[in-house]
């Protein structure tokens, strides 16, 4: 219940935050989630990013392919929809053992979503944890940020073109 009363109040204040054009106060909601552009086609960034988590430590918990599901209700997403829910437990454990700590668990899995758009992009999306970290104490923090910094690295390192 905390948990989600703090991540509301982190929308309404980046909703409630001043704006200098019609569409920011839309762009500061949005500051929740942090987006990369991939330069590879939806199968191939899927793989890509898979292949990569794994190299660098992440354990994926299951695979969600969210396009085939809207499809299956006459919703067609260009390219797909798949969310890959991941946890690396070597930072989260003493976050878990700790009771004082242990309400990260409703932050659980991390989860990264791939998409396609109407234009053609494919599009890498997760929580910007780091700025939910500024909300928790010092422990939970610090956790939250090395595991945020270590997923952009890997979502960075999977969409880098090859040979870059």
């Amino acid at each position: 219940m905390k948990l989600a009363r703090t991540l509301i109040s982190l929308l309404a204040l980046a909703a409630a935050a001043p704006s200098q054009a019609d569409s920011a106060p839309a762009a500061n909601a949005r500051a929740v989630v942090v987006e990369d552009t991939s330069p590879h086609d939806f199968a191939t960034t899927v793989t890509r990013l898979k292949n990569q988590l794994a190299a660098d430590g992440w354990t994926l918990l299951t695979e969600i392919d969210l396009g085939m599901r809207v499809a299956k209700k006459g919703v067609t997403l260009p390219g797909g929809l798949v969310i890959l829910e991941m946890a690396s437990g070597g930072n989260t454990i003493p976050l878990l053992k700790n009771e004082a700590t242990r309400y990260v668990a409703g932050l659980m899995p991390c989860s990264v979503a791939v998409y396609g758009m109407n234009d053609g992009r494919v599009i890498v999306s997760r929580m910007n944890a780091g700025l939910l970290a500024g909300m928790l104490e010092a422990q939970v923090a610090d956790t939250l940020k090395a595991s945020a910094t270590k997923l952009n690295e890997s979502i960075a390192q999977a969409l880098a073109k090859p040979g870059v």
